[in-house]
């Protein structure tokens, strides 16, 4: 049977980890890595965008699980419910701040390995309500949409077409890309716009048709989506950043292949391109959270 979705469990406990896991993958759900830690989560999702985060708050590390739903609902947009042992009114209510999709507090859940091993926690986790809460989460937030990405890659066409019944013609060529193989997307053309460059010491292009954005890869080959800005970032990994109204960037640190100065990337086609005020706190977030500053290295 088909995989359902992709489903990241965070959980301080291996035992418990390996029982959701087979619960998980028995309702045909595809379980990420132990992730133990945020930091660890965080690097599980920056790999891979999970579908759903189920998130114990009692973990390892520095941070808790409600630090982390902050982080999943503010800066991924991933939806998660909290599975918990911590079932006290204080843990509840402070957890609602960060607007969960479910609360499911941990019960007697049984680990059956060579020998029954029970952690004592409170009364028994109903799997089925576990499983109900999850199927009503991913409806929830299912949103369909025209982007072509699936786990790791994207799908683009090789042409822009003017029309969209040219897409459904055999001549309009398809390519897969690797995410992390693309430096950029953008509602640019290839064309400069040579008056509204007039005075600036960067190019302006023109734009594509609404509903259309063009990526390029690292071997600056440009493919092309049916799909605008706003509707393709929710689905990237976190190292993607929109710089501008017009413009998403990789900023990943074994990818990135460019020069960041001051309000502008350069990228390897040579061409310098704008941080807009608006986004740059974001843009600022982003580098520190993937890169050592010269502003942390004097902190040290």
């Amino acid at each position: 049977m088909k995989t359902k979705a992709h489903i990241l469990v965070v959980e301080d406990k291996a035992l418990i980890y390996k029982r959701l896991k087979m619960i998980l993958k028995e309702h045909h759900y595809s379980v990420d890595d132990y992730a133990p830690s945020v930091e660890e989560a965080i690097g599980n999702i920056n790999k891979k965008r999970p579908d759903l985060v189920l998130l114990d708050i009692d973990l390892q590390g520095e941070h808790n699980g409600i630090y982390l739903g902050n982080l999943l609902k503010k800066e991924y947009n991933i939806p998660f419910i909290y599975v918990t042992d911590l079932d006290d009114d204080q843990t509840f209510y402070e957890s609602l701040q960060t607007k969960h999709d479910d609360f499911i507090p941990k019960k007697n859940i049984n680990l059956t390995e060579e020998e029954p091993i029970i952690i004592q926690t409170k009364p028994h986790l109903d799997e089925k309500r576990l499983i109900r809460s999850i199927q009503t989460v991913l409806t929830l937030n299912y949103k369909e949409n025209n982007v072509p990405i699936k786990d790791k890659y994207i799908l683009g066409y090789v042409d822009y077409v003017q029309e969209a019944k040219q897409l459904s013609k055999d001549k309009i060529q398809q390519k897969t890309v690797e995410l992390n193989n693309v430096a950029y997307f953008t509602r640019n053309t290839t064309q400069i716009d040579e008056s509204a460059s007039t005075g600036k010491d960067y190019k302006e292009f023109v734009r594509l048709k609404n509903n259309y954005t063009r990526f390029l890869d690292w071997q600056n080959q440009s493919l092309y989506l049916p799909c605008n800005l706003k509707s393709l970032l929710p689905l990237l990994p976190y190292y993607f950043v929109q710089i501008s109204e017009h413009m998403i960037v990789n900023i990943h640190p074994d990818e990135l292949k460019g020069t960041i100065n001051g309000s502008f990337f350069q990228l390897r086609d040579g061409e310098k391109y704008k941080i807009s005020e608006r986004f740059k706190p974001e843009v600022k977030k982003r580098i520190a959270h993937f890169y050592v500053t010269s502003e942390s290295i004097k902190n040290k």
